[in-house]
């Protein structure tokens, strides 16, 4: 009897540490906000001029709906390649290498999300993260990256079309 006992505290206590551990991590990647919102507008402005395209809002907010549907970066950068291929005439994802520079981006996201996870994992005296574990914060980090940029890119366009809409 008491071994039953035994067994339901410590699955108890597990739930416990994993919740700990997601919310621990949710908080770095709030706290890589700022770095990563600055990063993603210098893709968008400096680096591409994207918003200068012929990208449309929605082709972004698809890509986002991606994002949150899938629980695979790979799949995700897979589907901005596919996007990339298909603009035969390099009008939007082609513009200025944008969807290749976004996949690289992504990419470099997968180190913030390794150290993320190995700091939490230090801070709650955890094992080191498994590779599970890590592509998860990525995969946190990469709906948080394109979640801003469909925001960002919408104001850009929309920005666009201002002066024209208010001079007459």
């Amino acid at each position: 009897m008491s071994g039953q006992g035994q067994g339901t505290s410590n699955g108890r206590e597990q739930k416990r540490q994993r919740l700990r551990r997601r919310m621990a991590i949710q908080r770095q990647v709030e706290l890589r906000m700022n770095h990563l919102i600055r990063q993603m507008t210098q893709l968008v402005d400096a680096e591409t001029k994207v918003a200068e395209s012929r990208m449309e809002k929605h082709q972004i907010k698809t890509l986002l709906g991606v994002a949150l549907e899938t629980s695979s970066v790979e799949v995700i950068k897979h589907y901005i390649l596919y996007q990339v291929g298909r603009d035969v005439a390099g009008t939007n994802w082609r513009h200025n290498d944008f969807g290749r520079k976004l996949v690289k981006a992504l990419d470099r996201l997968r180190q913030d999300a390794e150290r993320i996870t190995r700091q939490v994992h230090r801070q709650l005296r955890l094992e080191d993260p498994s590779r599970e574990e890590v592509e998860e914060t990525w995969l946190l980090l990469v709906r948080a990256y394109l979640g801003y940029l469909n925001r960002y890119f919408y104001f850009r366009k929309e920005e666009a079309l201002w002066p024209s809409a208010t001079s007459g």
